[in-house]
């Protein structure tokens, strides 16, 4: 009979020879460039050419890789900042009596503002460069700041609200669109945007509004304004902007491999309509595109003018994900986060002569990148190399069943409650209510540790509002038992931040509106996540549209625990969500 020693020696053999053999299956790498280790920059450069902007993460501050985005210049830019003690060249103040601004440059992107002044009223800080912003009926206009409150105690100042200021070709006012800057925080700068529809023809800049109640002494210190054409804040600032392009040098030849592979590993965006993050490029007839569209991530093939395309899945925002695209003479293959491959049979596209990241036949990428490998062979298991470690993933990519089965990336969601819920038509629905006033149904995954990233895509039944959808970090996953959390709601119209301790949910901390309710129509995408920075005992929201609310308390991080927890809630005729993704880091 064999010994334990011998048992063991032998099941290590067989562990070893099997790691051996699937190392000897996957080719060695043409290139590895691990974007969040700056260091590195010489061989990135070496591999890329381009204007390689590395990023901090924008919510945790610790390296998030290299930004990629391709974006028009738009309006303020660098807001006119001078190196004297005043306003800056094209910026306006409204009269107001007795009131005294003074301007200060700190460096290229930030400056501190210091506003005093004796009594009650309302005054406007237009921050516009020397020629006007112009619009046309219709455009979408979204403007941007970065804000820190540099003293606490703002005296009479009751309110700062960021504005967009829309004049008509003629010159005559139409009332501005206008948003509440949070100043609950005066640690770090934060950001706020606000976004409108162009009314007509004219003229837009951006400006502060202030409130004031009585004698006042308030200092800002503002980082990059700026007012752009699109429907979303861009995730990098025009004030440090620089070229679009980020080419592929020859590394090693990889696109004259006939079969080749990639591994991308990115940040999802906050919000862009469609963007591409990888493009390999011969012609408009010919390429190779990695692409984002309403928050689903597709392949698609173009070859003599023929084109093919695969759904990949979907991804929140700010999730980090990874892509594996295996490339051969017959079609290719490929995997989002550990799913199973999925496949395009058709002639590959020749003459490739370019690779671009973020920058593709259209549109642009407007998210980091943190890793990029490239294979001169085929790679033997994509679906293993695309699976992110100690990190929860599924977008109910299966057929329908009320066995929620495994997600790509190995664990099961172990539903609780007594209201059913199931996979139908690609999401993750309840099955029924019952005959209560309020239903939940809930789904639980352990982590090794409290996740500083929940995030999920979902749209809502149709119903009046109310409904919701919630996201927690648990410390246990029986709520029999007494559980503390923290607790981030989601509905249509608004998400709340609560805590739980022994089971029951404290009164809110913070509400974060979101600008435009969610559509109730079964269809309509939105992706949500709820960040949290330990270090700081904050929380961050990101809303359906790309908005981001940031709160500090300390109950937030005393509260969190590893057990992931998503909630359908609803009462009576109210909407129900319905997640089209879920995760978790």
């Amino acid at each position: 009979m064999p010994t334990r020693r011998e048992i063991l020696g032998s099941a290590l053999f067989a562990l070893f020879y099997s790691q051996a053999g699937a190392a000897e299956q996957t080719p060695t790498p043409l290139a590895d460039l691990n974007f969040l280790e700056r260091t590195a920059s010489d061989l990135h450069t070496r591999v890329l050419r381009g204007s390689l902007r590395y990023m901090d993460h924008e919510v945790f501050g610790d390296p998030a890789g290299i930004m990629i985005e391709e974006a028009a210049l738009n309006g303020v830019e660098d807001a006119g900042f001078s190196a004297e003690a005043a306003l800056p060249s094209g910026w306006q103040v409204t009269p107001m009596a007795g009131q005294v601004v003074t301007f200060t440059k700190l460096n290229a992107t930030s400056g501190r503002l210091q506003l005093r002044g004796d009594g009650a009223g309302q005054f406007y800080v237009v921050m516009a460069a020397n020629r006007h912003f112009a619009v046309k009926r219709g455009e979408l206009l979204t403007g941007s700041i970065a804000l820190r409150s540099a003293n606490r105690d703002a005296g009479g100042v009751t309110k700062v609200e960021l504005c967009i200021l829309p004049l008509k070709s003629d010159g005559s006012a139409i009332p501005p669109v206008a948003v509440p800057i949070q100043l609950m925080q005066s640690d770090k700068p934060w950001w706020e945007q606000v976004r409108s529809v162009a009314p007509d023809d004219g003229f837009a800049s951006l400006a502060l509004r202030v409130t004031t109640q009585a004698r006042f002494d308030a200092t800002f210190e503002l980082h990059s304004p700026q007012l752009e054409q699109r429907g979303w804040r861009s995730t990098f600032c025009a004030t440090s902007r620089k070229a679009d392009d980020v080419l592929l040098a020859d590394a090693e030849g990889y696109l004259s491999h006939v079969e080749r592979s990639i591994l991308i590993t990115a940040d999802a965006p906050r919000f862009v309509g469609a963007g591409s993050l990888w493009c390999e490029y011969a012609d408009p007839d010919n390429y190779v595109e990695i692409r984002q569209r309403e928050r689903v991530l597709y392949v698609t093939v173009v070859s003599k003018g023929t084109s093919s395309e695969v759904r990949l899945g979907v991804v929140p925002p700010l999730m980090r994900f990874t892509v594996c695209l295996i490339q051969g003479a017959g079609g290719l293959a490929v995997s989002l986060n550990g799913k199973a491959l999925k496949t395009i049979d058709c002639e590959m596209p020749a003459r490739l002569k370019l690779a671009r990241l973020g920058s593709g036949v259209s549109g642009s990428w407007n998210s980091t990148i943190a890793r990029l490998t490239l294979f001169g062979a085929k790679v033997s298991d994509g679906a293993s190399l695309s699976r992110p470690a100690k990190a929860f993933f599924d977008d109910f990519d299966r057929p329908d069943s009320p066995n929620l089965g495994a997600s790509p990336t190995g664990q099961v969601i172990r539903k609780i409650g007594t209201v059913g819920s199931m996979i139908s038509k690609g999401k993750w629905v309840v099955t029924g209510g019952g005959m209560g006033l309020a239903h939940a149904a809930y789904g639980v995954v352990r982590l090794d540790r409290p996740p500083r990233y929940l995030g999920a895509v979902l749209d809502w039944t149709s119903g009046s509002p109310g409904g919701a959808a919630a996201m927690l970090a648990a410390t246990d996953d029986d709520p029999a038992r007494s559980i503390d959390a923290l607790h981030a709601v989601v509905t249509d119209q608004k998400e709340i931040f609560q805590t739980m301790i022994g089971t029951k949910v404290e009164a809110a901390l913070a509400e974060f509106v979101y600008p435009v309710p969610m559509e109730r129509d079964s269809r309509t995408p939105y992706g949500v996540a709820c960040l949290t920075n330990f270090g700081e005992k904050a929380v961050v929201y990101v809303g359906p549209q790309g908005d981001l609310a940031r709160h500090v308390h300390h109950t937030y991080t005393e509260r969190a625990g590893p057990f992931a927890v998503f909630e359908h809630f609803w009462q009576l005729t109210q909407c129900r969500p319905e997640f089209l993704a879920v995760a978790a880091a």
